[in-house]
């Protein structure tokens, strides 16, 4: 997920997305597993920098909970049934040290990147489309 997919959550409009597993790092996180991995001699291969999954649902719960007045997409609740977990870790990268961020830090920086940018600003009530990243994870119109 990038920081564009956490505003377009709140961006929303008429199509509700599938409550799927959403894989989530931190930029920041991935630029301090780098750094990690070129000061540690005995990092070897291929490392997986992605700590943190959260479903579509957990996810609006959060963020309507902390930012109250936005537009946010609707999530059809009972298509997470049908969604399969990608078995993913990053132990590897934990065992070299890694420390990441908590997941309600990384969306919440995110979403407060996105007010002081401007970018959520007038979104109350308009329609907006998704990008076609998201038409895969879009609910079948109820």
């Amino acid at each position: 997920m990038t920081s564009g997919s956490a505003e377009n959550f709140i961006t929303g409009g008429p199509n509700a997305l599938n409550d799927v597993l959403w894989h989530i790092v931190d930029v920041r996180d991935v630029a301090d597993a780098l750094l990690l991995l070129y000061e540690k001699p005995e990092s070897s291969g291929r490392y997986i920098c992605a700590p943190n999954y959260i479903s579509t649902k957990a996810l609006l719960e959060l963020l309507k909970k902390t930012h109250p007045d936005y537009n946010y997409v609707k999530c059809k609740a009972d298509a997470q049934q049908n969604s399969r977990i990608t078995p993913i870790s990053s132990g590897k990268l934990s065992n070299l040290g890694w420390k990441p961020r908590a997941l309600e830090e990384t969306l919440l920086d995110s979403i407060e990147y996105h007010r002081k940018a401007g970018n959520l600003q007038g979104v109350e009530g308009q329609t907006y489309r998704l990008p076609d990243i998201f038409r895969h994870f879009q609910a079948a119109d109820e």
